[in-house]
């Protein structure tokens, strides 16, 4: 090591340490003799580790490491957690299992019963049962589909399309709306074939292309 101006503290800490080369000590042990500002700092870092040595030493008692893995709380998975949900609603024993049979039992039981009891009516039979079923499930669909188109209407989007829709038919009329709109149809058409002949088109395409990878 070449001789320096001074010592810097990292290596007059790893002299007292023990922990330089042995061609490296002896380059600080000469500098030191002929350097008294290094020569005072190593003998406050000698001071320093003898102080520390002096210090007691504290072992951990037998318990310390179960107490540390116990304040530990490792994340587990949503899927470990969901099993561990499940796991606290499915019975563990014979008992447990047969009321849960009984229980999931009672409802179709009471719906198999109040099936046979209809269809032991003269006046009910499978195919009027079916037609009142479909009846119901198109009129409940024709209501929710009536009451979704009439909140889709009445809402401020709408309201804004529909009002900004008939300003700009009243700008351009109706053959400027129909030349825009061939002219966007026209636009798009040339997109799909630009990203068909240079993305998923795979014959005779060159290095310069940009490749598509799915």
């Amino acid at each position: 090591m070449q001789e320096m101006t001074h010592l810097t503290d990292e290596t007059l800490e790893a002299y007292c340490d023990g922990a330089l080369d042995v061609g490296v000590q002896a380059s600080v042990e000469t500098h030191v003799f002929r350097c008294g500002r290094c020569r005072v700092e190593l003998d406050e870092w000698r001071s320093l580790f003898t102080m520390l040595s002096a210090l007691p030493r504290f072992a951990p008692s037998a318990e310390f490491a179960d107490l540390v893995m116990a304040s530990v709380r490792i994340p587990e998975p949503w899927r470990v957690r969901a099993a561990a949900l499940v796991r606290r609603f499915v019975p563990g024993s014979t008992p447990g299992w047969a009321f849960a049979v009984a229980l999931l039992a009672v409802p179709l039981l009471a719906i198999g019963t109040l099936a046979v009891w209809l269809l032991s009516r003269s006046y009910l039979t499978g195919y009027r049962l079916w037609v009142f079923a479909t009846d119901q499930f198109a009129a409940g669909a024709s209501n929710a589909a009536s009451g979704a188109f009439s909140r889709i209407v009445q809402t401020d989007v709408t309201v804004w399309l529909v009002t900004n829709a008939t300003a700009f038919l009243d700008s351009v009329g109706l053959r400027g709306a129909g030349a825009m709109a061939a002219a966007s149809a026209g636009v798009i058409l040339v997109s799909i074939w630009v990203l068909y002949r240079f993305l998923f088109r795979t014959s005779n395409r060159g290095t310069g292309h940009v490749l598509f990878m799915f």
